[in-house]
Protein backbone atom coordinates (compact mmCIF):
# COMPACT_ATOMS: atom_id res chain seq x y z
CA UNK A 1 0.00 0.00 0.00
CA UNK A 2 2.61 2.37 0.57
CA UNK A 3 4.32 2.05 -2.67
CA UNK A 4 0.73 2.75 -4.47
CA UNK A 5 0.02 6.00 -2.07
CA UNK A 6 3.45 7.17 -3.18
CA UNK A 7 2.71 6.41 -6.48
CA UNK A 8 -0.41 8.24 -6.83
CA UNK A 9 0.95 11.20 -5.11
CA UNK A 10 3.87 11.53 -7.21
CA UNK A 11 1.23 11.09 -9.85
CA UNK A 12 -0.70 13.63 -8.65
CA UNK A 13 2.36 16.54 -8.18
CA UNK A 14 3.39 15.54 -11.36
CA UNK A 15 -0.38 16.24 -13.17
CA UNK A 16 -0.56 19.71 -11.14
CA UNK A 17 2.87 20.66 -13.37
CA UNK A 18 4.96 20.62 -9.88
CA UNK A 19 8.69 20.29 -10.39
CA UNK A 20 9.96 17.12 -8.56
CA UNK A 21 12.94 16.49 -7.52
CA UNK A 22 14.06 13.23 -6.26
CA UNK A 23 17.06 11.96 -4.94
CA UNK A 24 18.47 8.54 -5.77
CA UNK A 25 17.57 6.98 -2.60
CA UNK A 26 13.89 8.02 -3.26
CA UNK A 27 13.47 6.32 -6.15
CA UNK A 28 15.83 3.29 -6.25
CA UNK A 29 13.43 1.69 -3.59
CA UNK A 30 10.42 2.17 -5.92
CA UNK A 31 11.73 0.59 -9.14
CA UNK A 32 12.74 -2.37 -7.49
CA UNK A 33 9.18 -3.22 -6.61
CA UNK A 34 7.16 -5.15 -9.47
CA UNK A 35 4.04 -3.40 -9.06
CA UNK A 36 5.73 0.19 -9.19
CA UNK A 37 7.44 -1.10 -12.56
CA UNK A 38 4.07 -2.81 -13.80
CA UNK A 39 2.22 0.69 -13.29
CA UNK A 40 5.13 2.40 -15.19
CA UNK A 41 4.49 0.31 -17.92
CA UNK A 42 0.45 0.86 -18.11
CA UNK A 43 1.20 4.66 -17.65
CA UNK A 44 3.70 5.10 -20.40
CA UNK A 45 1.84 2.91 -23.03
CA UNK A 46 3.99 -0.29 -23.51
CA UNK A 47 0.16 -2.29 -23.93
CA UNK A 48 -0.75 -2.81 -27.14
CA UNK A 49 -3.97 -0.82 -27.73
CA UNK A 50 -5.44 -2.25 -30.75
CA UNK A 51 -6.45 -5.40 -31.13
CA UNK A 52 -4.27 -8.47 -32.85
CA UNK A 53 -5.01 -11.86 -33.98
CA UNK A 54 -2.57 -14.65 -35.05
CA UNK A 55 -1.60 -15.52 -38.79
CA UNK A 56 0.30 -17.53 -40.47
CA UNK A 57 0.45 -19.27 -44.15
CA UNK A 58 2.31 -20.61 -46.98
CA UNK A 59 3.69 -18.45 -49.83
CA UNK A 60 3.94 -19.77 -53.08
CA UNK A 61 4.81 -18.47 -56.89
CA UNK A 62 3.56 -20.11 -59.51
CA UNK A 63 1.66 -22.69 -57.14
CA UNK A 64 5.60 -23.71 -55.57
CA UNK A 65 6.38 -22.84 -52.01
CA UNK A 66 8.72 -19.77 -51.69
CA UNK A 67 11.56 -20.01 -49.16
CA UNK A 68 13.72 -17.37 -47.54
CA UNK A 69 11.51 -14.47 -48.57
CA UNK A 70 9.94 -11.57 -45.86
CA UNK A 71 6.90 -11.34 -45.99
CA UNK A 72 5.34 -7.98 -44.35
CA UNK A 73 1.61 -7.01 -43.79
CA UNK A 74 1.77 -3.40 -43.72
CA UNK A 75 -1.76 -2.09 -41.87
CA UNK A 76 -4.18 0.62 -43.16
CA UNK A 77 -1.95 2.28 -45.79
CA UNK A 78 -4.58 3.12 -48.01
CA UNK A 79 -5.71 5.40 -45.44
CA UNK A 80 -2.50 6.54 -43.62
CA UNK A 81 -3.03 4.96 -40.67
CA UNK A 82 -0.20 4.60 -38.44
CA UNK A 83 -0.09 1.18 -36.94
CA UNK A 84 2.52 -1.55 -36.14
CA UNK A 85 3.45 -3.61 -39.16
CA UNK A 86 4.26 -7.59 -39.05
CA UNK A 87 6.19 -9.72 -40.82
CA UNK A 88 7.33 -13.59 -40.99
CA UNK A 89 9.63 -15.17 -42.72
CA UNK A 90 8.76 -18.04 -44.70
CA UNK A 91 10.82 -21.60 -44.28
CA UNK A 92 11.89 -23.85 -46.75
CA UNK A 93 8.16 -25.03 -47.39
CA UNK A 94 7.05 -21.38 -47.74
CA UNK A 95 5.09 -21.27 -44.09
CA UNK A 96 5.34 -18.35 -41.88
CA UNK A 97 3.83 -17.04 -39.19
CA UNK A 98 3.50 -13.04 -38.35
CA UNK A 99 5.07 -11.15 -35.42
CA UNK A 100 4.97 -7.53 -34.57
CA UNK A 101 8.14 -5.85 -34.04
CA UNK A 102 8.25 -5.85 -30.47
CA UNK A 103 8.59 -10.25 -31.75
CA UNK A 104 4.85 -11.03 -29.99
CA UNK A 105 3.29 -12.93 -32.70
CA UNK A 106 0.13 -11.59 -34.77
CA UNK A 107 -1.18 -8.67 -36.46
CA UNK A 108 -3.20 -5.64 -36.20
CA UNK A 109 -7.01 -6.62 -37.12
CA UNK A 110 -7.86 -5.11 -40.42
CA UNK A 111 -6.62 -4.64 -44.19
CA UNK A 112 -3.49 -5.00 -44.63
CA UNK A 113 -0.78 -4.48 -48.00
CA UNK A 114 1.11 -7.17 -48.11
CA UNK A 115 4.74 -7.11 -49.57
CA UNK A 116 7.33 -9.64 -50.10
CA UNK A 117 11.04 -9.73 -50.12
CA UNK A 118 13.17 -12.07 -51.61
CA UNK A 119 16.13 -12.30 -48.80
CA UNK A 120 17.98 -14.78 -51.00
CA UNK A 121 18.71 -11.99 -53.43
CA UNK A 122 22.94 -10.95 -54.39
CA UNK A 123 23.20 -7.79 -56.41
CA UNK A 124 26.98 -8.56 -57.22
CA UNK A 125 28.34 -5.37 -55.29
CA UNK A 126 30.81 -5.99 -52.66
CA UNK A 127 29.45 -4.62 -49.64
CA UNK A 128 32.18 -2.69 -47.14
CA UNK A 129 31.82 -1.65 -43.81
CA UNK A 130 34.69 1.13 -43.96
CA UNK A 131 36.46 0.24 -40.72
CA UNK A 132 38.48 -3.44 -40.12
CA UNK A 133 37.14 -5.27 -42.44
CA UNK A 134 37.82 -3.18 -45.65
CA UNK A 135 41.67 -3.27 -44.38
CA UNK A 136 41.72 -7.33 -45.56
CA UNK A 137 38.75 -6.89 -48.61
CA UNK A 138 41.14 -6.17 -51.99
CA UNK A 139 39.77 -3.66 -54.69
CA UNK A 140 40.36 -6.52 -57.05
CA UNK A 141 38.61 -9.19 -55.46
CA UNK A 142 35.96 -11.01 -57.82
CA UNK A 143 32.32 -9.72 -57.69
CA UNK A 144 29.93 -12.05 -56.64
CA UNK A 145 26.76 -13.33 -59.12
CA UNK A 146 24.10 -11.70 -59.50
CA UNK A 147 20.81 -13.37 -58.06
CA UNK A 148 17.87 -11.79 -59.36
CA UNK A 149 14.66 -11.55 -56.87
CA UNK A 150 12.14 -14.36 -57.43
CA UNK A 151 9.06 -11.59 -56.64
CA UNK A 152 7.68 -10.08 -59.56
CA UNK A 153 8.56 -6.19 -58.44
CA UNK A 154 5.44 -5.02 -58.20
CA UNK A 155 4.89 -7.24 -54.64
CA UNK A 156 8.11 -5.58 -53.55
CA UNK A 157 6.73 -2.21 -52.68
CA UNK A 158 3.71 -1.11 -50.75
CA UNK A 159 3.12 1.56 -53.18
CA UNK A 160 2.63 -1.34 -56.43
CA UNK A 161 1.55 -4.46 -54.45
CA UNK A 162 -1.19 -6.11 -55.80
CA UNK A 163 -1.75 -8.04 -52.54
CA UNK A 164 -4.05 -6.93 -49.87
CA UNK A 165 -5.52 -9.41 -46.93
CA UNK A 166 -8.26 -9.05 -44.57
CA UNK A 167 -6.81 -9.87 -40.75
CA UNK A 168 -9.94 -11.10 -38.70
CA UNK A 169 -10.26 -11.40 -34.93
CA UNK A 170 -8.52 -14.91 -33.73
CA UNK A 171 -6.59 -17.14 -35.69
CA UNK A 172 -6.38 -17.54 -38.99
CA UNK A 173 -4.76 -19.02 -42.15
CA UNK A 174 -3.80 -16.60 -45.34
CA UNK A 175 -2.20 -18.14 -47.96
CA UNK A 176 -0.33 -16.19 -50.38
CA UNK A 177 -0.20 -16.77 -53.92
CA UNK A 178 2.03 -15.01 -56.36
CA UNK A 179 1.26 -15.86 -60.26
Amino acid sequence: MKIADNTSRIMRRIASGEQIACSRARVLPLLHDRWFVFALLLLTGCTASEPTATVEGTLRLGGKPLNNCLVTFLPGTAKNIKSPHSTGLTDSQGKFCLRHDNQQEGAVVGVHQVVIQDLSVATGIQRRDHGEMDAAMEDTATPQLVRRSRVPEPYTAASTTPLSREVKPGHQVLDLDIP
